[in-house]
């Protein structure tokens, strides 16, 4: 008896931990950053936790090569190539698949996934004023019927989905895309949709990702110049 008590107390304790919400919250503006917070533990997931060097590796090193060599310049990340191939269209094509794979899902995610803040700036610049104004419908059109969708769809916070999208007629902007989003999740909920969710947006989105971020520039302007 005293062992069935300890057995279906853990599982409890399992069970009570697993509907602990767990808040994502990612930002991109020049970069991409995100962290997650479950309970009192706080983990950054995009950039990761840097590691240290051991003394006796560095010592080595020190021994090997004298002299100071200059540090190696990182190249661009995967999102910043697929920016740098694709632009806003990409972004704007990427959010509609992911909008798609979750109309699949919604009933599941609408119990375990709440939208606590969303927010989406984008500056539509280039070209002659009527074909960036041109430009600039299109981009709204796709835009904001997906959030729309989001926040009819799935738990949201009153006023937290917010999109602003300007046309630029100077091109003198600072900058053309920044996004902020806050999502927290029921992990015991989530377990349930995750698999069916991730295969669905794994075919959908990262293919298209990786496709978008090896493609170089060159080919991708002859493509919008044609």
């Amino acid at each position: 008896m005293l062992a069935l008590c300890l057995i279906l107390g853990f599982f409890a304790l399992i069970v009570g931990l697993l509907c602990a919400p767990v808040i994502v919250r990612a930002e991109y503006d020049k970069k991409l950053t995100a962290k997650a917070r479950w309970l009192f533990l706080e983990f950054a997931l995009i950039p990761g936790a840097e590691k240290k060097p051991k003394k006796k590796k560095q010592e080595k090193q020190e021994e090997e090569k004298p002299k100071e060599e200059k540090p190696k310049k990182e190249g661009p990340g995967a999102l910043q190539r697929f920016y740098q191939n694709q632009g806003i269209p990409g972004f704007v094509e990427l959010l509609e698949r992911t909008v798609e794979a979750l109309k699949k899902f919604r009933h599941g995610l609408w119990l375990c996934l709440k939208i606590r803040e969303l927010r989406l700036l984008m500056v539509i610049q280039g070209g002659e004023p009527d074909k960036l104004i041109e430009k600039y419908g299109k981009t709204c059109a796709a835009v904001f019927p997906s959030l729309g969708w989001l926040a009819s769809h799935l738990r949201t916070k009153k006023g937290c989905v917010r999109a602003q999208i300007t046309p630029d007629f100077t091109g003198f902007a600072e900058k053309e895309l920044a996004a902020a989003a806050e999502l927290s999740v029921c992990p015991l909920l989530l377990l349930g949709a995750l698999i069916a969710l991730l295969a669905r947006l794994g075919i959908k989105v990262l293919l298209k990702f990786l496709n978008g971020a090896k493609q170089p520039p060159k080919k991708q302007k002859a493509a919008s110049g044609s």
